[in-house]
């Protein structure tokens, strides 16, 4: 297909706003009568509250409000309805709200809470899920199997298992009796923090006349508008929310995170909003973190090295509550065969309350955690079985005809992983590895991928589209542009569809749920793929009105008239024509009659079948639309300090369409930035009585500009799908996916050592380095 506008690197349109400071975000937002509130958190990270004395704080200057738990009988999630908005009775994390201030300003909210006394009763900490999955450990929420949850989820009573989560293909377990070659690990993902540049913060007001108006950093205003209706006995059209611009997400702004808590604190000051923002410390401790996944994997296959069987039990250490982690878990479980083909499966995923920050999206959502460990044994199942890696892997690859875990059929539409592979192939491996010199350990490392967008059965993307009087179009939808360009990606598809330049066509700035249509959140690199869609719905139904208004003044059937963007015309004489601009308000006749319609439209799309898992097997239509990818890595390792230094990265994705190849490239090198975080220096670190010990920048090391690859290649693979717009396939997540493995795979190229667990930092690896010269 040729396209004028999508393959194009086309600018974003917010890039003025932005680099020059002037995109209003939430800390910006000042509203008449704004109050302030500053939250207390808890000394200790499980134990009982005995007491809280707010006498004191109550006197303080400025002070408007203290709040407390007491009293509060809302429970909410949209997973598990385990949340509350604030401590009632016990604290379950040292970051749980406890108590919160109300002032005039900032300063005076957080004076007021040093005033604050509580007595606590301590009780056992779990930090580690394996312990607190231990029978007799003492339970963190009592009775769990009382909270209202999806239908599909299965609490294990009298146990801090929140979720369990089984999948089976074929013989299960038993298939293992068919491979004559069996490899296992266990694999460890640490906590981490999605870390944006922009903390969490909301504002909430009640208003006079019994509604409720929101602004929140997140990316799920409508679920947040639900379940302030809910909790508050408010219809849903009396609740209003805003989204401003937002500074980041990387996974952890959806959900509901802070806004019910701010609304609970709101709820006692009405007529006055009031605001909370996060400090970059409580942005650590009190949101949601990331990861926290242990994964105990086994292969099995032949001896030409056909994989015939897999088992995986993934443990995820949920945090103090599970709505936001269960379906982590989930993906997690699931996708832990990757991007190959098992005949036999057997998966168990475990959400598991511990005494920890809670546990949310975090950029990849469960694939990055669990193929960690796939493409780690695929690499040592290919040592056993002394063949090729990349062999191995293209021996065992899902493609056309394949059947993947979920029991989903693989279709030339979902695109080609051997092609991806071989990509980076030839671009890592086509050349002589450096021999290593007096300075340098050298290395090479594969990981192959893929990822399904994450959706739910309801979830569902709207658009709304208006012709203006001048043939201009406004678009207006609920997605939300957290810095990966979807407001771009509108532009050009909304431009392709309608055959008019991008400049013609102005995208939301704002999401505002009073005026914009229903979008589930923006997660799991779903946007591209349904939004796409419902902006192509969208403008067939503006092109089918522009049609029928034509044919009325041109006098013609609707099937005979074209439409190439700024005509209608006949399409046996192209000559008989009107002009869009004439007739996108009506057409308006010589003797001043109005005929035709408005031309403006509404749409959405969901993902097609896409189910919920099968009671028994834990298969379904989970998965639906996949992209496929590759990644490879060139390293050296400096003797003298065990520095890991990336030469060379590739990446390699079938993306089915291009919509913008440098917006394209820069989500890609971004996506692997973050990927080399986790894999080489981040690690959120708790101590033996749940508090956090690294919730700051200077402790917890995010890569910097100088831990960029000295060279990044990026490969694009275009097989068009079959459900995103032109054939364009999601790729937010997927440059998270391979980097670990593929630098891991690297390190033992390099100095022939297993790593198992990350990050891999350069004191591990001199440790590493020394136990095996004592060895030797």
């Amino acid at each position: 297909m040729e396209f004028k506008y999508i393959g194009k690197s086309i600018p974003r349109p917010d890039a003025i706003s932005k680099v020059t400071g002037k995109a209003i975000y939430l800390d910006d937002i000042r509203l008449p009568g704004l109050l302030h509130a500053a939250i207390l958190r808890p000394k200790y990270a499980h134990a009982r509250i005995l007491s809280i004395d707010t006498s004191a704080a109550e006197r303080m200057p400025g002070v408007v409000k203290v709040v407390t738990g007491k009293g509060c009988k809302m429970r909410y999630g949209d997973n598990i309805a385990d949340l509350t908005p604030m401590a009632v009775e016990k604290v379950r994390y040292a970051g749980e709200p406890v108590a919160a201030v109300v002032a005039e300003t900032v300063k005076q909210a957080r004076a007021a809470l040093e005033k604050i006394k509580v007595e606590y009763e301590p009780l056992p900490v779990y930090t580690d899920a394996r312990e607190a999955m231990k029978e007799g450990a003492v339970l963190i929420h009592e009775k769990p199997e009382q909270y209202w949850r999806l239908p599909s989820l299965k609490c294990v009573p009298n146990s801090n298992i929140a979720n369990y989560y089984r999948m089976i293909k074929g013989k299960g377990e038993d298939g293992f009796k068919e491979a004559d070659v069996i490899v296992e690990g266990e694999f460890n993902y640490p906590f981490g923090s999605s870390a944006a540049i922009e903390p969490h913060g909301a504002i909430v007001w009640f208003k006079e006349d019994n509604s409720i108006e929101c602004w929140s950093s997140s990316i799920c205003p409508f679920i947040i508008r639900q379940d302030l209706a809910q909790q508050f006995n408010l219809p849903v059209s009396e609740v209003r929310v805003h989204i401003p611009e937002i500074g980041g997400c990387f996974g952890y702004k959806s959900d509901i995170t802070v806004e019910l808590t701010v609304a609970w604190i709101a709820s006692f000051v009405p007529g006055r909003p009031v605001k909370w923002v996060a400090t970059r410390k409580e942005d650590f401790t009190s949101t949601l973190t990331g990861h926290g996944i242990r994964t105990y994997m086994k292969l099995g296959a032949k001896k030409n090295g056909k994989l015939v069987a897999i088992k995986s039990k993934i443990i995820h250490a949920g945090g103090a509550y599970a709505d936001t982690a269960v379906q982590v878990t989930i993906g997690a479980t699931h996708n832990s065969s990757g991007p190959y083909e098992f005949e036999h499966c057997f998966m168990e995923g475990f959400t598991v309350y511990t005494n920890t920050t809670p546990v949310g999206a975090f950029r990849g959502y469960g694939h990055q955690e669990s193929q960690f460990a796939t493409e780690r044994l695929m690499d040592i199942l290919a040592r056993k079985l002394k063949i090729d890696p990349l062999r191995l892997r293209e021996i065992n690859y899902l493609g056309e005809g394949s059947i993947n875990a979920l029991g989903e059929r693989m279709w030339k539409t979902n695109g080609d992983v051997c092609a991806a592979a071989k990509a980076v192939q030839e671009a890592i491996f086509s050349q002589e590895k450096p021999q290593e010199d007096v300075h340098y350990y050298y290395g090479r490392g594969f990981a192959a991928l893929m990822k399904s967008p994450k959706g739910a059965p309801f979830s569902t993307k709207g658009c709304y589209m208006k012709m203006n009087i001048d043939g201009s179009v406004s678009v207006n939808m609920g997605g939300a542009e957290v810095g990966q360009g979807l407001r771009t990606v509108v532009k050009q598809v909304a431009a392709e569809a309608l055959q008019i330049p991008p400049e013609k066509i102005k995208v939301y700035t704002e999401i505002d749920t009073q005026y914009c249509p229903y979008e589930w959140q923006t997660i799991g690199s779903m946007f591209t793929v349904q939004g796409g869609r419902a902006i192509i719905r969208a403008a067939q139904k503006i092109i089918a009105i522009l049609k029928k208004t034509a044919s009325q003044v041109l006098k013609v059937d609707e099937d005979y008239l074209e439409y190439n963007g700024e005509y209608v015309y006949l399409r046996s004489d192209p000559s008989i024509k009107v002009a869009v601009k004439d007739i996108c308000r009506g057409y308006i006749t010589e003797d001043g009659i109005t005929i035709g319609e408005l031309a403006q439209a509404t749409a959405d799309a969901r993902l097609p079948r896409y189910s919920n898992p099968h009671p028994e097997t834990g298969q379904g239509s989970m998965g639906v639309d996949y992209t496929f990818g590759a990644q490879g890595a060139s390293i050296r390792i400096e003797k003298k300090s065990g520095k890991i230094i990336v030469d060379h990265f590739v990446s390699s994705f079938d993306v089915g369409r291009v919509i913008n190849p440098m917006q394209l490239r820069g989500n890609v090198l971004g996506g692997v930035l973050i990927a080399l975080g986790s894999t080489l220096s981040e690690e959120l670190v708790y101590d033996q009585e749940g508090h956090q010990v690294n919730p700051h920048f200077f402790k917890y090391r995010l890569p910097t500009i100088k831990d960029i690859p000295r060279k990044s290649t990026t490969i694009f693979i275009e097989n068009p799908g079959a459900v995103g717009p032109f054939g364009a396939r999601g790729i937010g997540e997927h440059p998270c996916v391979g980097v670990a493995p593929a630098i891991l795979n690297a390190i033992y190229d390099a100095i022939g050592v297993d790593f198992f667990e990350l990050p891999v930092t350069p004191k591990k690896i001199k440790q590493a380095l020394a136990n095996r010269k004592e060895e030797s």
